[in-house]
This record gives C-alpha cells, structure tokens and sequence, in this order.
C-alpha cells in the first residue's frame, strides 16, 4: 500500500547532469521547491481548501479573496494564506496535516525530481525543501522521503501559542527563498530546483546544478538564457487555476 502515492522507483529517470554534482556529504546543500517541483499540485491549497470543505476552519469566504491576491502579488498571496489558519493550535494544525497527506494528499509526483533526491540522499547531501506554503503543511515530507528539513512560511504564534494568522521571521517567498536559506546555511550549495519566477533566486544560489522543472513559456526562456537544465512541461500539464 502507497498511501502517498509515491512513484516505484526508477532511477534511471534520474537526469545525467546530476553526475556533475561534487561527492557530496553533510555540509553540502540540495534544495528544491515543493507545488510544481517536486509534484504538479499546490499542496497549501488542496490542504486549505480540505480544511474549508470539512469545517475545520470558517474562512472559506475569503478564498475569492486570497485568488486575488495571489495573482497580483505572489508572495503577498503566500502570506494571505497563513490568515486562514488563525485561531488553530501547531497542535491541531499537525494533526490534520498527518491525516489528510495519509488519506487524501495523492500528489501528482514528478518522477524525475523524485529520482533526484535519492540520487542526492545516497551521496548524503543535506536536502531542503523549500517553499512559499505554510511549514507545517509540509513536515510530513520529512517521514517519507529523504528530506532533512522544511523551509517555508512559519506561522506567528501568540503567547497561548494560538496560531495568529501572520506569518513570523522571514517571507519565504519570491526572493525571500533565497534569503532564508542564507540566514540559515553557511557552507555549499550545490543544487537548487524550482518551477517558476518565484524561485529564480533560490536557484540562482546553486552553483553547480540550476534545475527549472516544468517552466511556463515565459520562464522557460528565462531558464534556457541563464543556461539552467529544463524538464519541459508534458503535454498533459494543467496550471493550477490561481495562475491560469
């Protein structure tokens, strides 16, 4: 039984150019975003929006709202989202993130970034994801995959520690990304993969691999003229509708 629906494993889809990477070992870094990277789904809105669908929160009038916002401004759109868990516990949000990635996350896993990171893990790379999405909602990734840690929206807290709905330290969106991995790596990072424009300077700080996976058109011509490696979309891919 796949309760996540993971890929078999096949690593023959790993891309040559991983080959380039150096030995490897602890104090080098691989990180990778996670919506459009590592699979084709958006997991903070799928997870949101369960939230919404069984009453776990009431803040599903604003949804309309937060589309907006996400459109005009992607990374404001990234710390609107955190507003609809306000009035929830880490406690309570960490439950329902276990049971709905067990029973109902069912990701659309992108094979060959999947390849990637056990190519990475078992030459002992320390490996991030990196995200726009909530930290929490992504913990889980840790137990089942070779994931060392979850870069992502951190939530506020009050001193009931009570979730505030505003997110706490840095933004990690846009180039946010980039910055909090510095504020909290010092040593090589060899790798970065992501989708798309709010990932350009997470993956500009890779310095031997730059990996742009399943690029629209525009950022497509972004990658090719920064000389990044490219996994071209399928003719089959959907954008997700707060993008189209």
């Amino acid at each position: 039984m796949n309760p996540y629906n993971l890929p078999d494993r096949a690593p023959q889809l790993c891309p040559s150019f991983m080959q380039d990477l150096p030995a490897g070992g602890t104090d080098r870094l691989a990180i990778f975003d996670a919506d459009g990277t590592l699979w084709r789904d958006d997991v903070a809105d799928d997870f949101t929006q369960w939230l919404i669908h069984n009453r776990h929160v009431d803040t599903g009038h604003r949804w309309p709202e937060y589309i907006q916002i996400y459109r005009d401004d992607h990374a404001a759109g990234c710390r609107y989202l955190l507003s609809f868990y306000a009035g929830l516990t880490l406690t309570r949000v960490h439950e329902l993130v276990h049971l709905w990635w067990r029973d109902h996350a069912m990701r659309h896993w992108v094979p060959e970034v999947v390849e990637a990171m056990h190519f990475l893990a078992d030459r002992d790379y320390t490996i991030w994801v990196v995200t726009g999405s909530p930290t929490d909602t992504m913990l889980p990734l840790c137990s089942f995959l070779p994931v060392h840690a979850i870069v992502g929206m951190d939530f506020e807290l009050d001193a009931q520690g009570v979730i505030t709905g505003r997110h706490r330290g840095i933004s990690c969106a846009d180039d946010g990304k980039a910055v909090k991995v510095q504020s909290l790596w010092e040593g090589p990072i060899d790798f970065a993969a992501g989708n798309g424009k709010l990932d350009t300077a997470m993956i500009e700080l890779a310095t031997t691999v730059r990996w742009s996976v399943f690029p629209n058109a525009a950022f497509h011509e972004v990658s090719r003229a920064k000389g990044w490696h490219i996994l071209p979309r399928p003719a089959d891919f959907v954008e997700e509708d707060k993008l189209a």
